[in-house]
C-alpha cells in the first residue's frame, strides 16, 4: 500500500513507528519536521563488503580474516535470554546458521529483541566479529529481518550510519528516513538557475546522501564536495544570503541622523590625533564620515590586526557626534578592557577628557549614580561601559552613535536593548580578532565593511619561538635578560586551579606563581584572573601599569585592551591549550613600546600547529589557519556567536559558493520576490537561526 506523499515541512510525527519517546529524542535534537530529518546527514558510511558464507569465517589465534566488519546472511537457530552475572544486564542471544556454520549473536540491555525475534527467521547481520568462548560472535551488531516487510533499504552494501539520538537509536532512524525519503514531496525549487547548474534536484541529493550506490560515491560524500552536497549547500547559503539582503536593504530604507560636519569639526577632531593617521585608518574613517553624513542608519564592521589602531579610528567616530551635541557610547566586554579604553581616551581628550564617563557593573552605589547622572543629562559625551550600558536605569540625552568592541561576544537581545535607549542610532562594530571575509560575510552579512590592513608606524617587531617543556629555562632566561634592561613580563596560564581541567595535568596559575616566585624572588609580581572583584582586579592591573609591578602572570583577561608599552616579552605556559588567534591576541600585549619584544610558547604538543605563529605575524592568515583547524564555532568559541546552524554547508570549505549565493541573492532581491518565495524564506531562516542574527 502506497502512503500519500508529504511536504517537507509536514511534522516527523506523521511517520509509522515513531513513539513518544522516540519522537522527544528528535524533538531535544532539533528535528522537528521532514526536512530536519532529512537535512541531518549520516556521520559516515561503512562498507559492509560482500556478503560472507558463515562456514569462511575462521578464527586464527585472536586475528579474524580479511576484516572484523563482514555481513552474513542466515537463519536463527536458537534464541534465548538472560542476564549477565556481574553488571545485571538483559542478555539477548542467537545463534545464526546458513548450512555452512554458525555465529553467536548477542545484544545488551535490548530485551524488546526477544520478543521482536524467533526461531526461524532469516537475518541479514552486519557488525565486528570478536572471538569468543565458543568461537566467533558479533556484538550489537546490525540487522534486518528478511522476507517479513519486504524492506530492502538494509540489503544495501554502503550503510550510512547516523548518531544515537537519546531513545531513538541509529537504525531506527534510517527507517524513519527511509520512510521520509519514499513521502517527500518538493513544491518548488527556489534555487537559481545560476547555482542549481549540473547539480542535483533537492530530492535525489537527498537519496544519494543517504544511501550511496557504490565505493566511490561513499568516499566523495565523506568528503562533503559532492554534486549532492552542493545542492544542499547551495540551498541553506543562498536562504541565509537572501536574508541578509533583505535585512540589508530594510536598513537602507531607515532615514538615520545627519551628523553635520565643517571645517571647524575637521580640525578639533585633528587635535585629537597623537600622530598622523595610516592610509587604512583614513580610508576606513572616510567610510565612517560618509555614513553618518548619508541620511541612513551607519552598520559598519570595523576589522584591523593586532595593533592597527581601531581604537583611535573609534574615538574620531565618537568625536563627530560628541563634538556636535550628541553622545557616542563604547560597548566592551569586561571592564578590564573598559578601563583601558578609558584611559586611552583620557590620554586622547586631553582638556576635554570631563567629557567622558566609564560605567561599569562594580561600581559603588553613589559613583553609579553620579554616572548615570551624568549619561542622563549630556554632559558626559563619550560613555564607556560594560553590560552595565544595558541596564534600564540607564538613560541616554542624545545617544547618536554605538561603537561595539567583540560584538560576538553580545547576545542579540543585549545589542537592541542598547540600540532602543537611542531610537535608532549609528552602530559601529570592532573585531579584535581579525576575521577572513568568507566568515565576516556570514557573521556580519549585512554590515558594509572597512579593514585596517596595515600598522601604524613605529611597532617593534616580535620574536616568536616555540621551546617544549623541558627547554623552559631558555624562556626564563629571556625574561631575565628584559626585566635587568628595566622592561615587565606577561606570563599567561591557561587554568585557574587544577580542578578546571579534570585528569589532564596542567599547570595551574597556582603552581605557575610558585614557580615564578621561586625564580625571580626579587621581582614584584602581580597575578590576575576571571575570579578576581572588580576592584582587586583595577588595583592588581594599576600596580602593572604604572611599572611598580615587573610580572604580571595572568589568564586571558589580558587578552585584548591591556597597553603597557614597557612590557617586552610574554611566556605563554601549555600554549597548546589555545587557539592559534587566541595567541596572536595575547602576542600583541607586547611590541607596543619603542623596544623590540618576544614571545614565547612553552607546549610539548601540538607543535606543527604552533608552528604557524612562528612563521608569520599576519592576523588574517592565523585566522584563516585557525578556521581550518578548529571550525567558526570553536574559533569564536561562544555559542552565541551569531553563525548560523548550517546542517550541510561549511563556512570554510564553502566560502566561495557563499559568495556566489551573495550574489544570486542581490540578483534575486533587485527581480522582486512573490509571496511563496517570502515564505519559503521564512521558515529557512527559522531552521538556521537567521533571526538571530544582527
Amino acid at each position: 500500500m502506497s502512503l500519500a506523499p508529504l511536504p517537507l515541512s509536514s511534522k516527523v510525527t506523521v511517520l509509522r513507528g515513531l513513539g513518544v519517546a522516540r519522537a522527544a529524542a528528535l524533538e531535544e535534537a532539533g528535528i522537528d519536521t521532514l526536512r530536519d530529518l532529512l537535512w541531518s546527514l549520516p556521520y559516515r558510511y561503512v562498507d559492509r563488503g560482500s556478503l560472507r558464507p558463515l562456514g569462511s569465517l575462521e578464527l586464527r589465534g585472536f586475528e579474524v580474516p580479511d576484516s572484523s566488519l563482514v555481513t552474513v546472511l542466515g537463519t536463527i537457530q536458537d534464541l534465548r535470554q538472560s542476564t549477565t552475572r556481574v553488571q545485571r544486564m538483559a542478555l539477548t542471544e542467537a545463534l545464526l546458521t546458513d548450512g555452512t556454520g554458525t555465529l553467536r549473536l548477542l545484544w545488551f540491555n535490548q530485551p524488546y529483541l526477544g520478543r521482536a525475534l524467533k526461531v526461524g527467521d532469516r537475518l541479514l547481520v552486519f557488525g565486528t566479529l570478536f572471538p569468543g568462548r565458543h568461537g566467533l560472535e558479533m556484538r550489537g551488531p546490525q540487522f534486518e529481518v528478511m522476507d517479513r516487510d519486504g524492506d530492502i533499504g538494509w540489503v544495501r552494501r554502503y550503510l550510512p550510519l547516523y548518531r544515537k539520538l537519546g531513545a531513538l537509536p541509529g537504525r531506527a532512524r534510517q527507517r524513519l528516513v527511509a520512510e521520509a525519503l519514499s513521502r517527500a514531496q518538493v513544491a518548488d525549487d527556489w534555487l537559481p538557475l545560476e547555482l542549481s547548474r549540473d547539480l542535483p534536484d533537492t530530492l535525489t541529493a537527498l537519496r544519494l546522501l543517504h544511501g550511496p550506490p557504490d565505493e566511490s560515491e561513499a568516499q566523495a560524500l565523506e568528503g562533503g564536495t559532492t554534486p549532492a552536497h552542493r545542492r544542499l549547500a547551495s540551498e541553506e547559503l543562498f536562504a541565509f544570503s537572501l536574508g541578509v539582503a533583505l535585512r540589508r536593504a530594510g536598513r537602507l530604507q531607515r532615514k538615520g541622523l545627519v551628523v553635520p560636519t565643517s571645517p571647524q569639526l575637521r580640525e578639533r577632531l585633528k587635535a585629537l590625533l597623537p600622530f598622523p593617521l595610516t592610509g587604512a585608518q583614513r580610508r576606513s574613517f572616510k567610510e565612517i564620515v560618509g555614513d553618518l553624513t548619508s541620511g541612513r542608519v551607519m552598520n559598519r564592521l570595523l576589522q584591523g590586526d593586532v595593533g592597527s589602531g581601531k581604537t583611535l579610528v573609534a574615538l574620531l567616530s565618537m568625536a563627530m557626534v560628541a563634538e556636535t551635541g550628541g553622545q557616542g557610547a563604547l560597548l566592551v566586554p569586561t571592564e578590564v578592557l573598559a578601563r583601558q579604553h578609558a584611559e586611552s581616551f583620557r590620554r586622547y581628550l586631553g582638556a576635554r577628557s570631563d567629557s567622558m564617563q566609564l560605567l561599569l557593573g562594580g561600581m559603588k552605589a553613589a559613583e553609579k549614580r553620579a554616572a548615570l547622572a551624568r549619561i542622563a543629562s549630556g554632559e558626559a559625551r563619550y560613555v564607556v561601559g560594560t553590560h552595565a550600558l544595558f541596564q534600564e536605569a540607564v538613560a541616554f540625552h542624545r545617544l547618536q552613535l554605538v561603537v561595539v568592541d567583540e560584538q560576538h561576544r553580545f547576545g542579540v537581545k543585549q545589542r537592541e536593548a542598547l540600540k532602543e535607549k537611542g531610537g535608532d542610532p549609528h552602530w559601529l562594530v570592532m573585531s579584535a580578532t581579525p576575521i577572513p571575509r568568507s566568515l565576516a560575510l556570514a557573521i556580519f552579512g549585512d554590515l558594509d565593511q572597512s579593514v585596517l590592513d596595515e600598522l601604524p608606524p613605529g611597532r617593534q617587531p616580535i620574536t616568536t619561538r616555540l621551546h617544549k617543556p623541558e627547554f623552559a629555562e631558555r624562556a626564563w632566561e629571556q625574561v631575565r635578560r628584559e626585566l635587568a634592561e628595566g622592561r615587565q613580563a606577561f606570563v599567561v596560564s591557561p587554568s585557574i586551579d587544577p580542578s578546571d581541567e579534570g585528569k589532564v595535568q596542567l599547570r595551574d596559575i597556582q603552581a605557575m606563581e610558585a614557580l615564578l616566585r621561586g625564580i625571580f624572588p626579587e621581582e614584584p609580581l602581580e597575578v590576575v584572573h576571571g575570579r578576581l572583584k572588580a576592584d582587586d582586579m583595577a588595583a592588581r592591573m594599576g600596580r602593572f601599569v604604572s611599572g611598580e609591578a615587573k610580572i604580571l602572570l595572568a589568564t586571558t583577561v589580558i587578552e585584548v585592551g591591556v597597553d603597557v608599552p614597557n612590557a617586552t616579552v610574554m611566556v605563554v605556559d601549555h600554549a597548546e591549550r589555545f587557539g592559534l588567534s587566541q595567541l596572536h591576541q595575547l602576542r600583541g600585549r607586547v611590541g607596543r613600546g619603542p623596544h623590540g619584544s618576544h614571545f614565547l610558547m612553552l607546549s610539548g604538543s601540538e607543535t606543527e600547529r604552533l608552528q604557524t605563529l612562528v612563521e608569520t605575524q599576519d592576523g588574517f592568515r592565523i585566522a584563516q589557519r585557525d578556521l581550518e583547524l578548529r571550525g567558526p564555532g570553536e574559533f569564536f568559541g561562544v555559542r552565541q556567536a551569531g553563525l548560523p546552524q548550517f546542517q550541510v554547508a561549511d563556512l570554510v570549505r564553502d566560502r566561495a559558493l557563499l559568495a556566489r549565493c551573495r550574489e544570486a541573492a542581490d540578483r534575486a532581491l533587485a527581480l522582486g520576490l512573490s509571496e511563496a518565495q517570502l515564505d519559503w524564506l521564512r521558515r529557512e531562516q527559522a531552521r538556521l537561526r537567521l533571526a538571530e542574527i544582527s
